[in-house]
């Protein structure tokens, strides 16, 4: 690249938002349109302190923010998440082996501006560090890459 600033072609950015200053989004975003018609973004933060982030994007010109969720400790990230209807998946990986939350939770997301944990599957263990991405398009079976706790990978780096 040359010291011009980029070019897009057909492309024009209308507006964007800083996200409180966690702009740090990972490999997940998500888009939910709620029953009242609003169109919600989901994004997942690469590092602590924040989890995920939901902006309503129903107006592209005017983003807002929703609701930014605190991760319990900065051992652990928000990797990937994905959105089928009203449920989020967001999956969790540690810095290390053997910490938790490893694996992926699962959220009510009815109620955009109050997500719910409804449950948690754990893939911690001595040789995982949880889930690395997450696809969930028919909201019964959420495909994950990740390791589990009773798995030990021939090579140590492949742990997830």
């Amino acid at each position: 690249m040359n010291n011009r600033s980029a070019e897009s072609k057909n492309l024009t950015l209308i507006s964007q938002h800083k996200l409180n200053g966690f702009g740090n989004g990972g490999e997940g975003i998500g888009l939910q349109t709620t029953s009242d018609g609003r169109r919600i973004m989901y994004i997942a933060h690469e590092q602590a302190p924040k989890d995920f982030t939901s902006v309503d994007v129903t107006d592209p010109k005017n983003p807002k923010m929703v609701v930014q969720i605190d991760l319990p400790h900065s051992d652990v990230r928000s990797n990937s998440l994905t959105v089928y209807e009203d449920l989020l998946l967001v999956a969790y990986q540690t810095s290390r082996p053997g910490l938790k939350p490893a694996g992926f939770g699962t959220y009510d997301i009815s109620d955009p501006e109050n997500p719910r944990q409804i449950s948690h599957f754990d893939t911690s263990g001595p040789y995982s560090r949880g889930a690395h991405c997450l696809w969930f398009v028919d909201g019964k079976y959420a495909h994950v890459t990740t390791g589990a706790g009773d798995f030990q990978p021939g090579n140590q780096k492949d742990d997830q």
